[in-house]
């Protein structure tokens, strides 16, 4: 199954978590140890969240990790280490940019190479937003809440996390708990009453719509010219991308943190498939590619991604005139690039 080296994943933690240290001397993330600022020694353990593509009874459109720690033999069992210190379950999603959580002690004794899964819709959803909690579901030891969240909510999810689990939350209230101390700036996904799946789903995306477009992309459009600052693509198909998610508490809607795209770099920078450097230079993670080209979902890349890769991002009128803008535009990007 196509993942992610420790590197990468460990890349990924600490960058997500500015000021952690490493406090143990593994070689892994199953688990790692880490020291987190205001929160103390947390037990994390990162897995690569991939399309499941299991050909037996499983639902269309979930995605899994499959969890083996280190030195389990096969046919063994194998055991989580929970309950002394916050200890998180997690996944990484090369497809999406998010991270997928499940409830470690859930999951503490299993047998060999278990599969977690994980909706599609759910990751899809934290794209859009943020953070995205799930139904409870059950499994053989008790009920499980799963959360979905950009990288950039990692810090605010371990610490909902702590405090979940000092209640001793489970099943709905632990589900509603998560809802509600979702991160500041992710909106309310309270629905109205009688308005079946498909009405709240729309309702959501038409929410995500609302925060990003209006004036905000209006404006940023102007400053490139409606021209994508990847492809150059205009036809009116290009939109105003935040650089710093809204969903982010450090985001403004000023036009120093936008980026114009066409609708194809919009979702793929949306997914961090597609990266800018703090130097605004197109870029990738191969190892993150590599993982996309095993799936299978490496179509169109020499036509839409490839072509643009170390090319200068074009670049916004304000960055000739204004030098507080410009400043503040590299600034963004420096902070989006430690991702």
């Amino acid at each position: 199954m196509p993942a992610l080296s420790d590197y990468r994943l460990r890349q990924l933690l600490l960058r997500s978590l500015p000021g952690a240290r490493e406090a143990g001397t593994g070689a892994n993330t199953k688990p790692i140890l880490l020291e987190v600022p205001g929160m103390g020694l947390t037990r994390i353990y990162l897995w690569t969240t991939t399309p499941d593509r299991s050909t037996a009874g499983r639902p269309v459109g979930e995605h899994k990790a499959q969890i083996i720690l280190p030195g389990t033999a096969r046919g063994s069992r194998q055991h989580l280490l929970t309950g002394d210190i916050t200890t998180a379950l997690l996944g990484y999603s090369p497809v999406f940019g998010i991270f997928t959580a499940w409830q470690a002690e859930r999951h503490s004794d299993s047998g060999y190479s278990k599969n977690l899964q994980f909706q599609e819709e759910l990751m899809a959803n934290a794209v859009a937003f943020g953070w995205a909690v799930g139904a409870t579901r059950f499994t053989d030891a008790g009920p499980e809440v799963r959360v979905a969240f950009h990288p950039v909510h990692l810090y605010h999810y371990l610490r909902v996390l702590r405090d979940a689990d000092a209640s001793s939350l489970a099943g709905e209230a632990r589900k509603a708990f998560f809802i509600l101390n979702r991160p500041p700036r992710v909106p309310d996904p309270a629905v109205a009453t009688g308005e079946n799946p498909a009405q709240q789903e729309r309702r959501r995306v038409m929410t995500a719509r609302l925060q990003r477009d209006s004036a905000f992309s209006r404006n940023v459009a102007a400053q490139f010219g409606g021209a994508c600052a990847v492809c150059g693509v205009q036809l009116s198909v290009t939109e105003g991308a935040h650089i710093i998610p809204v969903h982010d508490n450090r985001s403004t809607d000023d036009v120093w943190n936008g980026v114009c795209l066409c609708a194809n770099h919009h979702r793929l920078y949306d997914n961090r498939i597609l990266r800018i450097t703090q130097d605004a230079v197109v870029q990738q993670n191969p190892e993150e590619v590599n993982v996309l080209r095993e799936l299978g979902l490496f179509a169109g890349h020499e036509t839409i991604v490839a072509p643009f890769l170390g090319r200068n991002l074009r670049l916004p009128g304000f960055y000739q005139t204004n030098e507080d803008f410009r400043q503040r535009f590299h600034s963004a990007l420096r902070l989006m690039d430690i991702y």
